[in-house]
Protein backbone atom coordinates (compact mmCIF):
# COMPACT_ATOMS: atom_id res chain seq x y z
CA UNK A 1 0.00 0.00 0.00
CA UNK A 2 1.06 3.50 -0.39
CA UNK A 3 -0.08 6.70 1.42
CA UNK A 4 -0.28 9.94 -0.51
CA UNK A 5 -0.60 12.80 1.45
CA UNK A 6 -2.53 16.15 -0.04
CA UNK A 7 -1.73 19.70 0.88
CA UNK A 8 -4.77 19.38 4.22
CA UNK A 9 -2.98 16.94 5.14
CA UNK A 10 -5.54 14.09 4.51
CA UNK A 11 -4.39 10.87 3.34
CA UNK A 12 -4.72 8.82 -0.07
CA UNK A 13 -4.49 4.75 0.43
CA UNK A 14 -3.13 3.15 -2.93
CA UNK A 15 -3.75 -0.44 -2.60
CA UNK A 16 -2.08 -1.20 -6.41
CA UNK A 17 1.48 -2.52 -6.19
CA UNK A 18 2.15 -1.56 -9.85
CA UNK A 19 1.40 2.18 -10.08
CA UNK A 20 2.70 4.26 -12.92
CA UNK A 21 3.87 7.91 -12.51
CA UNK A 22 1.17 9.62 -14.45
CA UNK A 23 -1.91 7.69 -12.32
CA UNK A 24 0.25 9.19 -9.04
CA UNK A 25 0.21 12.97 -10.66
CA UNK A 26 -3.40 12.51 -11.93
CA UNK A 27 -4.25 10.56 -7.88
CA UNK A 28 -1.97 13.75 -6.28
CA UNK A 29 -4.23 16.44 -8.43
CA UNK A 30 -7.52 15.29 -7.44
CA UNK A 31 -6.60 15.09 -3.84
CA UNK A 32 -5.14 18.80 -3.61
CA UNK A 33 -8.35 19.73 -5.57
CA UNK A 34 -10.43 22.10 -3.29
CA UNK A 35 -13.93 20.57 -3.65
CA UNK A 36 -12.35 17.20 -3.25
CA UNK A 37 -9.71 18.11 -0.33
CA UNK A 38 -11.69 16.12 2.72
CA UNK A 39 -12.47 13.36 0.10
CA UNK A 40 -11.61 9.66 1.91
CA UNK A 41 -10.07 8.67 -1.51
CA UNK A 42 -8.87 4.76 -2.19
CA UNK A 43 -7.26 4.02 -5.15
CA UNK A 44 -8.11 0.00 -6.46
CA UNK A 45 -5.18 -2.75 -6.93
CA UNK A 46 -6.08 -2.32 -11.44
CA UNK A 47 -5.19 1.61 -11.09
CA UNK A 48 -4.01 2.94 -13.99
CA UNK A 49 -3.94 6.32 -15.83
CA UNK A 50 -6.68 7.28 -17.21
CA UNK A 51 -8.31 10.40 -19.57
CA UNK A 52 -8.67 13.06 -16.93
CA UNK A 53 -8.46 10.67 -13.75
CA UNK A 54 -7.13 7.37 -12.90
CA UNK A 55 -9.05 4.25 -13.52
CA UNK A 56 -9.31 2.41 -10.56
CA UNK A 57 -10.49 5.52 -8.04
CA UNK A 58 -13.21 5.04 -5.34
CA UNK A 59 -14.34 8.55 -3.22
CA UNK A 60 -16.53 9.63 -0.78
CA UNK A 61 -18.53 12.57 -2.35
CA UNK A 62 -21.12 15.76 -0.84
CA UNK A 63 -22.46 18.07 -3.17
CA UNK A 64 -20.28 18.27 -5.71
CA UNK A 65 -19.38 16.36 -8.91
CA UNK A 66 -16.72 16.03 -11.59
CA UNK A 67 -19.08 14.54 -14.24
CA UNK A 68 -15.04 13.22 -16.14
CA UNK A 69 -14.75 11.13 -12.77
CA UNK A 70 -17.29 8.94 -13.54
CA UNK A 71 -16.67 9.32 -17.03
CA UNK A 72 -18.20 8.99 -20.54
CA UNK A 73 -18.95 5.02 -20.37
CA UNK A 74 -21.43 5.61 -17.30
CA UNK A 75 -22.61 2.33 -15.58
CA UNK A 76 -20.12 0.32 -17.42
CA UNK A 77 -20.73 -3.07 -16.00
CA UNK A 78 -20.80 -6.83 -16.18
CA UNK A 79 -23.71 -9.25 -16.50
CA UNK A 80 -23.01 -12.74 -15.05
CA UNK A 81 -26.02 -15.47 -16.21
CA UNK A 82 -25.45 -19.43 -15.19
CA UNK A 83 -26.53 -21.48 -17.94
CA UNK A 84 -28.25 -24.63 -16.95
CA UNK A 85 -26.34 -26.69 -20.27
CA UNK A 86 -23.16 -28.18 -19.84
CA UNK A 87 -22.28 -28.67 -23.36
CA UNK A 88 -22.70 -25.73 -25.91
CA UNK A 89 -21.83 -25.29 -29.64
CA UNK A 90 -19.83 -22.24 -29.78
CA UNK A 91 -19.37 -22.04 -33.13
CA UNK A 92 -22.84 -21.29 -33.76
CA UNK A 93 -22.51 -19.22 -30.68
CA UNK A 94 -19.90 -16.63 -32.73
CA UNK A 95 -22.40 -17.36 -35.43
CA UNK A 96 -25.44 -15.55 -33.35
CA UNK A 97 -23.42 -13.02 -31.92
CA UNK A 98 -21.41 -11.62 -35.29
CA UNK A 99 -25.47 -11.87 -36.63
CA UNK A 100 -27.78 -10.46 -33.97
CA UNK A 101 -25.44 -8.26 -31.62
CA UNK A 102 -24.04 -5.10 -33.28
CA UNK A 103 -20.53 -4.28 -31.83
CA UNK A 104 -18.04 -1.20 -32.42
CA UNK A 105 -20.12 1.84 -33.63
CA UNK A 106 -22.43 -0.71 -35.22
CA UNK A 107 -26.50 -0.80 -33.33
CA UNK A 108 -29.45 -1.95 -34.46
CA UNK A 109 -31.63 -0.66 -37.29
CA UNK A 110 -34.69 -1.12 -35.69
CA UNK A 111 -35.38 -0.82 -32.51
CA UNK A 112 -35.28 -4.01 -30.23
CA UNK A 113 -36.37 -2.35 -27.19
CA UNK A 114 -38.13 0.50 -25.46
CA UNK A 115 -37.05 3.31 -22.88
CA UNK A 116 -38.70 6.02 -21.35
CA UNK A 117 -36.19 8.79 -21.34
CA UNK A 118 -39.41 11.11 -19.75
CA UNK A 119 -36.98 12.12 -16.89
CA UNK A 120 -33.88 12.53 -18.53
CA UNK A 121 -33.78 16.52 -17.63
CA UNK A 122 -30.49 16.53 -20.44
CA UNK A 123 -32.65 14.74 -23.01
CA UNK A 124 -32.76 17.67 -25.55
CA UNK A 125 -28.53 17.50 -25.60
CA UNK A 126 -28.20 13.84 -26.76
CA UNK A 127 -29.06 11.21 -29.21
CA UNK A 128 -32.12 9.38 -28.06
CA UNK A 129 -32.63 8.02 -31.45
CA UNK A 130 -29.40 6.46 -31.39
CA UNK A 131 -29.54 5.12 -28.24
CA UNK A 132 -32.67 3.12 -28.62
CA UNK A 133 -31.00 1.80 -31.28
CA UNK A 134 -27.92 0.98 -28.91
CA UNK A 135 -30.27 -1.12 -26.71
CA UNK A 136 -28.74 -4.94 -27.32
CA UNK A 137 -25.44 -3.71 -28.72
CA UNK A 138 -21.65 -4.46 -27.08
CA UNK A 139 -19.71 -1.84 -28.16
CA UNK A 140 -15.61 -1.85 -28.75
CA UNK A 141 -12.42 -1.59 -26.28
CA UNK A 142 -12.51 -3.92 -23.73
CA UNK A 143 -15.94 -4.47 -23.94
CA UNK A 144 -16.26 -8.71 -24.85
CA UNK A 145 -19.03 -11.92 -24.88
CA UNK A 146 -17.58 -14.48 -23.27
CA UNK A 147 -18.52 -18.38 -21.69
CA UNK A 148 -16.57 -19.13 -18.92
CA UNK A 149 -16.24 -22.63 -17.00
CA UNK A 150 -16.20 -23.43 -13.38
CA UNK A 151 -14.09 -26.18 -11.99
CA UNK A 152 -17.44 -28.22 -11.72
CA UNK A 153 -18.30 -27.43 -15.28
CA UNK A 154 -21.17 -24.99 -14.70
CA UNK A 155 -21.01 -22.83 -17.65
CA UNK A 156 -21.66 -18.60 -17.30
CA UNK A 157 -22.60 -16.21 -20.34
CA UNK A 158 -20.50 -13.22 -19.06
CA UNK A 159 -21.35 -9.82 -20.84
CA UNK A 160 -19.01 -6.81 -20.75
CA UNK A 161 -21.10 -3.51 -21.91
CA UNK A 162 -21.91 0.04 -20.69
CA UNK A 163 -24.46 2.50 -21.67
CA UNK A 164 -22.99 3.26 -25.14
CA UNK A 165 -23.31 6.62 -26.77
CA UNK A 166 -26.01 7.77 -24.29
CA UNK A 167 -23.76 8.00 -21.56
CA UNK A 168 -20.99 9.63 -23.66
CA UNK A 169 -23.59 12.65 -24.78
CA UNK A 170 -24.56 12.57 -20.53
CA UNK A 171 -20.75 13.34 -19.50
CA UNK A 172 -20.15 15.56 -22.35
CA UNK A 173 -23.30 17.91 -21.81
CA UNK A 174 -22.66 17.80 -17.87
CA UNK A 175 -18.97 18.20 -17.84
CA UNK A 176 -19.03 21.54 -20.33
CA UNK A 177 -21.61 22.63 -18.03
CA UNK A 178 -20.06 22.42 -14.89
CA UNK A 179 -16.51 24.56 -17.13
CA UNK A 180 -19.15 27.33 -18.35
CA UNK A 181 -20.22 27.97 -15.08
CA UNK A 182 -17.78 28.09 -13.28
CA UNK A 183 -15.51 29.88 -15.88
CA UNK A 184 -18.31 32.54 -16.04
CA UNK A 185 -19.17 33.04 -12.38
CA UNK A 186 -22.65 34.49 -13.88
CA UNK A 187 -24.65 31.82 -11.19
CA UNK A 188 -22.25 33.36 -8.28
CA UNK A 189 -22.66 36.92 -9.27
CA UNK A 190 -26.43 36.59 -9.27
CA UNK A 191 -26.61 34.45 -6.11
CA UNK A 192 -24.62 37.54 -4.02
CA UNK A 193 -26.52 40.40 -5.66
CA UNK A 194 -29.81 38.72 -4.48
CA UNK A 195 -28.14 38.15 -1.08
CA UNK A 196 -26.72 41.69 -0.56
CA UNK A 197 -30.69 42.89 -1.48
CA UNK A 198 -32.13 40.63 0.51
CA UNK A 199 -29.89 42.07 3.21
CA UNK A 200 -30.27 45.51 2.13
CA UNK A 201 -26.80 46.29 1.01
CA UNK A 202 -27.64 47.33 -2.30
CA UNK A 203 -24.83 50.27 -2.14
CA UNK A 204 -22.09 47.33 -1.48
CA UNK A 205 -22.99 45.42 -4.46
CA UNK A 206 -20.30 46.87 -6.70
CA UNK A 207 -17.46 46.60 -4.42
CA UNK A 208 -18.31 43.05 -3.41
CA UNK A 209 -18.67 41.88 -7.08
CA UNK A 210 -14.94 43.12 -7.41
CA UNK A 211 -13.67 40.66 -4.78
CA UNK A 212 -15.52 38.03 -6.11
CA UNK A 213 -12.45 36.11 -7.19
CA UNK A 214 -12.05 33.52 -10.42
CA UNK A 215 -11.94 30.48 -8.98
CA UNK A 216 -8.71 28.34 -10.01
CA UNK A 217 -9.40 25.13 -11.21
CA UNK A 218 -8.32 22.21 -13.96
CA UNK A 219 -10.40 22.57 -16.61
CA UNK A 220 -10.68 18.43 -16.31
CA UNK A 221 -12.09 19.05 -13.12
CA UNK A 222 -14.73 21.39 -13.51
CA UNK A 223 -17.73 20.01 -11.45
CA UNK A 224 -21.39 20.50 -10.73
CA UNK A 225 -22.95 22.00 -7.73
CA UNK A 226 -26.96 22.99 -6.86
CA UNK A 227 -29.31 22.55 -8.98
CA UNK A 228 -27.07 21.14 -11.67
CA UNK A 229 -25.60 18.58 -9.16
CA UNK A 230 -29.17 17.59 -8.54
CA UNK A 231 -29.80 17.11 -12.29
CA UNK A 232 -26.68 15.05 -12.84
CA UNK A 233 -27.35 12.52 -10.25
CA UNK A 234 -31.07 11.83 -11.73
CA UNK A 235 -29.73 11.58 -15.49
CA UNK A 236 -27.13 9.06 -14.39
CA UNK A 237 -28.76 7.01 -12.21
CA UNK A 238 -31.09 6.59 -15.53
CA UNK A 239 -28.53 6.04 -17.57
CA UNK A 240 -27.70 3.12 -15.24
CA UNK A 241 -30.83 2.01 -15.69
CA UNK A 242 -30.49 2.40 -19.52
CA UNK A 243 -26.91 0.30 -19.54
CA UNK A 244 -28.41 -2.45 -17.47
CA UNK A 245 -31.33 -3.18 -20.09
CA UNK A 246 -28.35 -3.02 -22.80
CA UNK A 247 -26.96 -5.95 -21.19
CA UNK A 248 -29.96 -7.93 -20.61
CA UNK A 249 -31.14 -7.46 -23.69
CA UNK A 250 -27.77 -8.68 -24.92
CA UNK A 251 -28.41 -12.25 -23.05
CA UNK A 252 -31.95 -12.23 -23.74
CA UNK A 253 -31.21 -12.21 -27.76
CA UNK A 254 -28.22 -14.74 -27.26
CA UNK A 255 -30.13 -17.00 -25.12
CA UNK A 256 -33.12 -17.28 -27.33
CA UNK A 257 -31.42 -17.35 -30.48
CA UNK A 258 -29.45 -20.62 -29.00
CA UNK A 259 -32.07 -22.31 -26.98
CA UNK A 260 -30.40 -22.11 -23.52
CA UNK A 261 -31.97 -22.35 -20.20
CA UNK A 262 -31.01 -19.93 -17.46
CA UNK A 263 -30.12 -20.83 -13.35
CA UNK A 264 -29.52 -17.31 -12.10
CA UNK A 265 -27.77 -14.12 -12.76
CA UNK A 266 -26.37 -11.14 -11.15
CA UNK A 267 -24.78 -7.66 -12.37
CA UNK A 268 -21.46 -6.00 -11.41
CA UNK A 269 -21.36 -2.15 -12.29
CA UNK A 270 -18.33 0.64 -12.27
CA UNK A 271 -18.10 4.04 -13.55
CA UNK A 272 -21.19 5.25 -11.16
CA UNK A 273 -22.21 6.85 -7.92
CA UNK A 274 -23.24 4.74 -5.49
CA UNK A 275 -26.08 7.78 -4.11
CA UNK A 276 -27.46 5.09 -1.24
CA UNK A 277 -23.61 5.95 0.40
CA UNK A 278 -22.32 8.87 -1.54
CA UNK A 279 -19.10 6.88 -3.44
CA UNK A 280 -17.89 7.36 -6.76
CA UNK A 281 -16.11 3.97 -8.25
CA UNK A 282 -14.34 5.03 -11.48
CA UNK A 283 -13.37 1.72 -12.78
CA UNK A 284 -14.25 -0.13 -9.16
CA UNK A 285 -17.21 -1.61 -8.34
CA UNK A 286 -18.92 -2.14 -4.63
CA UNK A 287 -17.92 -5.04 -2.24
CA UNK A 288 -20.75 -4.24 0.58
CA UNK A 289 -20.69 -7.62 2.98
CA UNK A 290 -22.22 -10.30 1.24
CA UNK A 291 -22.01 -8.79 -1.80
CA UNK A 292 -21.81 -10.89 -4.97
CA UNK A 293 -19.76 -9.75 -7.80
CA UNK A 294 -17.18 -10.71 -10.60
CA UNK A 295 -13.47 -9.13 -11.35
CA UNK A 296 -12.46 -10.09 -14.89
CA UNK A 297 -8.87 -10.84 -15.33
CA UNK A 298 -8.11 -11.08 -19.38
CA UNK A 299 -9.19 -12.88 -22.41
CA UNK A 300 -7.21 -15.98 -21.35
CA UNK A 301 -7.71 -16.34 -17.46
CA UNK A 302 -11.18 -15.44 -16.88
CA UNK A 303 -12.82 -14.18 -13.95
CA UNK A 304 -12.83 -13.77 -10.08
CA UNK A 305 -16.14 -14.40 -8.55
CA UNK A 306 -15.94 -12.79 -5.05
CA UNK A 307 -18.10 -11.83 -2.18
CA UNK A 308 -17.87 -8.28 -0.42
CA UNK A 309 -16.18 -8.46 3.13
CA UNK A 310 -17.74 -4.71 3.51
CA UNK A 311 -14.47 -3.16 4.33
CA UNK A 312 -14.65 0.68 5.23
CA UNK A 313 -11.13 1.46 4.88
CA UNK A 314 -11.40 0.05 1.17
CA UNK A 315 -14.97 2.56 0.63
CA UNK A 316 -16.54 -1.17 0.38
CA UNK A 317 -14.55 -1.60 -2.63
CA UNK A 318 -12.84 -3.86 -5.10
CA UNK A 319 -11.36 -3.31 -8.55
CA UNK A 320 -13.32 -3.76 -11.67
CA UNK A 321 -10.56 -5.62 -13.41
CA UNK A 322 -7.42 -6.36 -13.80
CA UNK A 323 -5.85 -3.00 -14.79
CA UNK A 324 -3.40 -2.47 -17.43
CA UNK A 325 0.08 -2.82 -17.56
CA UNK A 326 0.47 -0.61 -20.98
CA UNK A 327 -1.15 1.53 -23.25
CA UNK A 328 -3.21 0.65 -26.69
CA UNK A 329 -0.69 1.49 -28.07
CA UNK A 330 2.25 0.62 -26.38
CA UNK A 331 0.87 -2.89 -26.53
CA UNK A 332 0.02 -2.95 -30.56
CA UNK A 333 4.44 -1.86 -30.56
CA UNK A 334 5.14 -4.63 -27.76
CA UNK A 335 2.71 -7.71 -28.30
CA UNK A 336 3.39 -10.14 -31.07
CA UNK A 337 0.50 -11.79 -32.97
CA UNK A 338 2.32 -15.06 -32.36
CA UNK A 339 2.54 -14.31 -28.50
CA UNK A 340 -1.38 -13.11 -29.05
CA UNK A 341 -2.09 -16.02 -30.87
CA UNK A 342 -0.52 -18.37 -28.23
CA UNK A 343 -2.11 -17.09 -25.19
CA UNK A 344 -5.55 -17.68 -26.72
CA UNK A 345 -4.84 -21.00 -28.45
CA UNK A 346 -7.09 -22.99 -25.78
CA UNK A 347 -10.35 -20.86 -25.92
CA UNK A 348 -12.79 -20.68 -29.08
CA UNK A 349 -12.74 -17.40 -30.23
CA UNK A 350 -12.70 -15.08 -33.94
CA UNK A 351 -11.39 -12.25 -32.49
CA UNK A 352 -7.81 -12.41 -32.27
CA UNK A 353 -6.17 -10.08 -35.15
CA UNK A 354 -4.42 -6.68 -35.16
CA UNK A 355 -7.26 -4.82 -34.10
CA UNK A 356 -8.01 -6.33 -30.76
CA UNK A 357 -4.11 -7.09 -30.16
CA UNK A 358 -4.05 -4.33 -27.27
CA UNK A 359 -6.44 -6.60 -25.23
CA UNK A 360 -4.35 -9.05 -25.46
CA UNK A 361 -3.82 -11.35 -21.85
CA UNK A 362 -0.40 -9.81 -21.32
CA UNK A 363 -1.23 -6.22 -21.58
CA UNK A 364 -2.99 -6.93 -18.60
CA UNK A 365 -2.01 -7.30 -14.27
CA UNK A 366 -1.28 -10.72 -13.77
CA UNK A 367 -4.29 -12.64 -11.83
CA UNK A 368 -2.13 -13.55 -8.78
CA UNK A 369 -0.92 -9.54 -8.45
CA UNK A 370 -5.13 -9.19 -8.30
CA UNK A 371 -5.98 -11.96 -6.02
CA UNK A 372 -3.58 -10.94 -3.36
CA UNK A 373 -4.33 -7.92 -3.34
CA UNK A 374 -8.10 -7.74 -2.89
CA UNK A 375 -7.63 -10.16 0.30
CA UNK A 376 -8.74 -7.48 2.72
CA UNK A 377 -11.91 -6.18 1.06
CA UNK A 378 -13.10 -9.76 -0.87
CA UNK A 379 -13.24 -13.36 -0.61
CA UNK A 380 -12.57 -15.52 -4.23
CA UNK A 381 -15.18 -18.50 -4.18
CA UNK A 382 -14.55 -19.39 -7.52
CA UNK A 383 -12.31 -18.65 -10.18
CA UNK A 384 -14.08 -18.71 -14.24
CA UNK A 385 -12.22 -19.48 -16.86
CA UNK A 386 -13.07 -18.80 -20.99
CA UNK A 387 -13.78 -21.17 -23.08
CA UNK A 388 -15.49 -18.47 -25.63
CA UNK A 389 -14.30 -14.82 -26.24
CA UNK A 390 -15.52 -12.57 -28.29
CA UNK A 391 -14.81 -8.51 -28.74
CA UNK A 392 -15.32 -6.13 -31.46
CA UNK A 393 -12.68 -6.74 -34.42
Amino acid sequence: MKIIKNTIGNEVKVFAETFENEAYEQVKTLANFEPYQNAKIRIMPDSHAGKGCTIGTTMTIADKITPNLVGVDISCGILVVELQEREIDLKELDMVIHEHIPSGFNIHLIPIHSFNFDNLRCSKHVNLERAILSIGSLGGGNHFIEVDKSKDGGLYLVIHSGSRNLGVGVCSYYQNLAYEKLNSMTDKKKELIESLKAQGREKDINSELRKLQQPKFCKELAYVEGQDFEDYINDMEIVQQFASLNRKTIAELIVGYMGWHINERFETIHNYIDTKNMILRKGAVSAQKGEKFIVPINMRDGSLICIGKGNDDWNYSAPHGAGRLMSRSKAKETISMNEYKDAMSDIYTTSVNDSTIDEAPQVYKPIEEIMQAIEPTAEIVEVIKPIYNYKAN
